[in-house]
């Protein structure tokens, strides 16, 4: 073998082994252009596509569920006025249906009983809590001796107020409060329009009852004149 047929079949040789190396490179190479060119589009997808002309808002999606439901705009679009008359109804809307709720709690069965019940106990301990104190400003020496008449009383009393203030929270807590949940589910549950209903008949009976005592006190003023009259 020549020279020259030696130095091309080691050219031949050098290149063949090299091939995979240039194969790999090349690769490389056009993931990385590939990966370049699906950066650029996602940028190209995140910008806008124009710039939004002069005085022109732009709204995401989720703005229309930010909307007031009294005016229909967006409370970031709202005026200052606005946002006060928006407050002010959201104030009236849940005065009128806390007015509602104690309508509807006032004609549950066995309410109004509850309530005598925990008055009763409440006051009854403040009662007893008033005695305890005043005992021994008005006996400071009786009181002090523990095992005095006095100042068994005023144990007594301290003890039975403690209880019956305790047992008017228990008993609020346990036979009322649930009437008063009963009575906002009702409420929560109407419409505004039976809400309306409600109050417009409360306000009715409370203009019946007052034009009864407007007629009593009336039959009371008459009856009182007619006899001034035949002392006459």
């Amino acid at each position: 073998m020549s020279l020259r047929e030696t130095i091309n079949a080691a050219k031949r040789e050098a290149q063949e082994a090299n091939a995979p190396l240039a194969k790999k490179d090349e690769k490389d190479a056009t993931d990385e252009d590939e990966r370049s060119g699906f950066s650029k589009r996602s940028v190209t997808r995140a910008k806008p596509a124009r710039e939004a002309a002069s005085g022109v808002r732009v709204v995401g999606a989720s703005g229309s569920s930010r909307k007031s439901s009294g005016s229909g705009k967006a409370p970031v679009e709202m005026t200052k006025d606005e946002k006060k008359r928006a407050r002010r109804e959201r104030r009236d809307e849940a005065d009128r249906r806390a007015s509602a709720s104690q309508i509807v709690l006032k004609q549950i069965p066995g309410y109004k009983r509850s309530q005598h019940v925990w008055w009763g106990l409440l006051g009854t301990g403040f009662v007893c809590t008033i005695i305890s104190w005043l005992l021994p400003n008005l006996f400071p020496q009786q009181v002090n001796e523990g095992t005095t008449p006095m100042g068994i009383a005023v144990f007594i009393m301290l003890v039975a107020a403690y209880a019956l203030i305790i047992s008017a929270f228990v008993y609020d807590w346990r036979v009322v409060r649930p009437m008063r949940k009963k009575a906002e589910a009702t409420t929560g549950a109407m419409t505004n329009k039976k809400v309306t209903k409600v109050l417009r008949g409360e306000a009715n009976e409370i203009a019946r009852e007052q034009a009864e005592r407007d007629e009593a006190k009336a039959a009371r003023r008459a009856k009182r004149s007619s006899r001034h009259e035949q002392h006459k």
